[in-house]
């Protein structure tokens, strides 16, 4: 039986390593593989099927020579790519987590938290809701083909042997809009069951002024949570309308990326 020289299997093993880098980074951030409780060791799975295909191109571009700090630069790399492409594509869920801190705060409910898996936090009952349910649409309506055909369109643009990407300057500026845009469409979010708990607290305004002897003060968490209950069917429909805008923006986020992150010329 031929047995294969250890050179040319260590060669295919960093590789491997170099190739997993990106992906293992963009999951590790990625909302849809931390918030569902996926181990490390399946995320190890799903992000080494994912790197696979790119491990035959590397070992052939892979010089046979490469030194150590080199290869640590270009693992980080690859690292810092893929945690670039996991960050973006986290904003929504992590908009739908600020939608639940809010609303849980509407109704009276900031007591109950839960631990984030991640272990990042502890999270609100109905952000986790929120984003568990924004996750299983994001699944079902093909977002994980959209995401695998992200990273491999991010590897088009920036190979995995190429030079370091260099921050612009406006690379500050698009990292804060991030954090805006997470604020902005959580609070977006929100409006619609918010709006129907302060109709339900103008109601009961109106009962309170008809029949001053009620005490509807007792009543009006009951009333808020009530409403919130009735509304989440409801809201349901929206927030698939929600999913469904985001994964069209999906393929224009790499353009995002390439502005923050852009190669530079050989």
């Amino acid at each position: 039986m031929t047995q294969l020289p250890f050179e040319l299997v260590w060669h295919w093993l960093l590789a491997y390593g170099v190739a997993l880098g990106r992906p293992l980074a963009m999951i590790s951030l990625n909302p849809v593989f931390t918030r569902a409780q996926i181990g490390g060791l399946l995320r190890g799975a799903i992000a080494t099927a994912l790197a696979v295909p790119m491990v035959p191109r590397l070992a052939a571009a892979l010089p046979p020579d490469l030194q150590a700090v080199p290869l640590l630069l270009l693992t980080v790399k690859e690292a810092a790519v893929g945690a670039a492409i996991g960050l973006l594509l986290g904003v929504p869920f992590w908009a739908l987590d600020v939608a639940g801190d809010v609303l849980d705060a509407q109704r009276g409910a900031t007591q109950g938290r839960l631990n984030d898996p991640a272990g990042f936090e502890d999270v609100s009952i109905t952000g986790t809701l929120l984003v568990v349910t924004g996750i299983a649409l994001f699944v079902l309506t093909g977002g994980l083909e959209m995401l695998a055909s992200l990273l491999y369109g991010s590897w088009e643009i920036w190979p995995p042997l190429a030079a370091l990407p260099a921050l612009a300057a406006q690379t500050p500026v698009l990292l804060l809009g991030v954090l805006d845009r997470i604020t902005r469409q959580g609070l977006l979010l929100a409006v619609p069951p918010v709006l129907a708990m302060l109709l339900a607290d103008v109601s009961l305004m109106v009962i309170a002024k008809l029949a001053p002897s009620l005490r509807v003060d007792d009543l009006a968490l009951a009333v808020r949570n009530a409403v919130f209950i009735a509304f989440m069917p409801l809201y349901a429909v929206f927030l698939l309308i929600y999913i469904r805008q985001d994964q069209a923006v999906l393929p224009r986020l790499l353009d995002l990326v390439r502005t923050a992150l852009p190669t530079p010329a050989p």
